[in-house]
C-alpha cells in the first residue's frame, strides 16, 4: 500500500473527474447552486490595518463602544507614565557631578571602600 506522500494527484483528479461525470444532471444542477448560494454567504476578509484603511475605511479603526474608548485611554495613560517614570530616572543619573552638587546624591555613593 502507497504512503499518502506517494499518492499520484492527476490519477486522483483523473478518477473524480470521470466519477462527476457518471452523475444525474439533477445532482450536478443541486450541488452548482448549493455552491453558489454557499459562495454568496462567504465573508471576504479584510485586514484591520492596511495603507489602504486610511481612506473610507478609517473608521474601523478607532474603537466605537464607551468600554473600549476607556480601555484605550487606560493604555495611553499608562504609556505615557511609563514614559514620565523612565526619562526622569535616566535624566537623574546622566549627570552625577550636577547630583552631588546639589545635594541629591550622596558622595560616598563615588567613594571606594
Amino acid at each position: 500500500m502507497k504512503n499518502q506522500s506517494q499518492l499520484d494527484h492527476r490519477k486522483i483528479a483523473a478518477l473524480l473527474t470521470q466519477s462527476a461525470q457518471q452523475l444525474d444532471e439533477d445532482i450536478v444542477s443541486a450541488l452548482g447552486e448549493n455552491r453558489a448560494r454557499a459562495l454568496q454567504k462567504q465573508r471576504m476578509r479584510e485586514p484591520v490595518f492596511s495603507l489602504s484603511a486610511i481612506g473610507h475605511r478609517a473608521h474601523n479603526l478607532l474603537p466605537h463602544s464607551t468600554h473600549q474608548w476607556v480601555a484605550a485611554a487606560i493604555v495611553l495613560v499608562a504609556i505615557i507614565s511609563g514614559a514620565a517614570v523612565f526619562w526622569s530616572n535616566t535624566q537623574d543619573h546622566q549627570n552625577p557631578d550636577m547630583a552631588i552638587l546639589t545635594g541629591d546624591m550622596p558622595l560616598d555613593v563615588f567613594v571606594d571602600k
